[in-house]
């Protein structure tokens, strides 16, 4: 039974991502603000996989006694600082679609109404 070196197992994954996020920025699939956000994921990845003991030396600087959930805690914080991110954005896009429709409601009053005197003028 063949087993794969975990980092060099991590390394092609790093990689795998960076490149899957070149190709979708060139795609115009994802914004370069968002892609250079993954490309800095995709080097965590690769530096974590490169020198796993760099977690144990952070863990035990920090006093963590079981370092391997740095990795699972630090996953858990950048995904509800981007769910936090994803309502704030999602909450600026409601108020924009909402003045929006208030917008061409009022031209909608205004055309009728330009509509409705020009009608009695006639």
């Amino acid at each position: 039974m063949t087993f794969f070196n975990p980092q060099i197992v991590s390394a092609v994954l790093a990689l795998s991502i960076a490149m899957s996020i070149f190709w979708l920025i060139r795609r115009d699939y994802l914004i370069q603000r968002d892609g250079i956000k993954w490309i800095v994921i995709a080097l965590g990845v690769l530096l974590y996989g490169i020198n796993p003991a760099l977690n144990d030396s952070i863990g035990n600087a920090l006093g963590i006694g079981y370092p391997p959930i740095i990795v699972v805690l630090i996953a858990l914080a950048v995904t509800l600082i981007k769910l936090l991110i994803a309502d704030i954005e999602r909450a600026k896009l409601q108020m924009s679609v909402t003045r929006l429709i208030q917008k061409v409601a009022i031209l909608e009053s205004r055309l009728e109404e330009s509509l409705a005197s020009s009608q009695e003028k006639q």
